[in-house]
């Protein structure tokens, strides 16, 4: 079993505490119990999944439907792509897209003594993301909450529905992270998971008094986010 140890000593990282805490509650690993590669009569869906409903790692449904926290294995194994200038950018990698774009901590900067989270697009560019850990899975679990694709719901939940089959999965992400994160975003969370739902052409969301954009900026925002550099060779 890989530990967090391993991890920071093969990747000269210290994670920060609440990314410590998580890994230790088995919060940070959607693969709980098994180890990938999976045998032939196994599937993620089929015989993993089942066994996460109840008390959801971080992000298994707020996260988006193209986010995927890295598995232990994985962030200690990450393989970093030859193009990326690793020499001047430390990355500590830890979640990704559907479309191979990574999440990762930036060790060149600190704000407020922590490294912020950015997203490492597959061209050459990195975006700011959220100045902290717990800024960033806020950021996430709010977004959740807005234009979410109909096509999307109905491939996970069917169409009969299916914004409050996603709405008691939201829930239960919200209720197994409630006693790590910060009792205002606690709040913010639990009021907009419980708020009316919107049916539009192409997209649900969960209605909120204010624009989650402006909730985003005005909870979590710091002078980097959004910001872009240039991190290949």
């Amino acid at each position: 079993m890989t530990t967090l140890e391993q991890i920071e000593e093969k990747h000269n990282y210290t994670f920060p505490t609440l990314y410590k805490t998580l890994f230790e509650a088995d919060m940070l690993n959607w693969m709980r119990g098994f180890e990938s590669p999976l045998g032939k009569e196994t599937s993620w869906a089929d015989d993993i999944y089942p066994t996460l409903k109840e008390n959801p790692p971080l992000l298994l449904h707020s996260g988006g439907s193209d986010f995927e926290l890295l598995t232990p294995s994985d962030i200690l194994n990450f393989e970093f792509p030859e193009e990326w200038d690793t020499e001047t950018h430390h990355f500590m990698p830890f979640a990704k897209t559907s479309e191979g774009n990574v999440y990762a901590f930036y060790k060149n900067v600190e704000v407020d003594e922590q490294n912020p989270i950015v997203l490492i697009w597959q061209d050459d560019e990195a975006e700011y993301i959220a100045k902290n850990f717990e800024d960033f899975i806020f950021r996430k679990m709010i977004e959740a909450t807005d234009d979410i694709d109909q096509d999307d719901l109905h491939a996970d939940y069917g169409k009969e529905n299916p914004i409050e089959l996603y709405r008691t999965d939201l829930l239960a992400d919200l209720k197994s992270i409630t006693p790590y994160l910060n009792e205002t975003y606690i709040t913010l969370l639990e009021t907009i998971y419980n708020a009316e739902s919107i049916d539009m052409l192409f997209s649900y969301a969960l209605k909120s008094e204010k624009k989650i954009s402006y909730i985003v900026k005005e909870h979590i925002g710091f002078d980097l986010m959004g910001d872009v550099f240039d991190h290949e060779d």
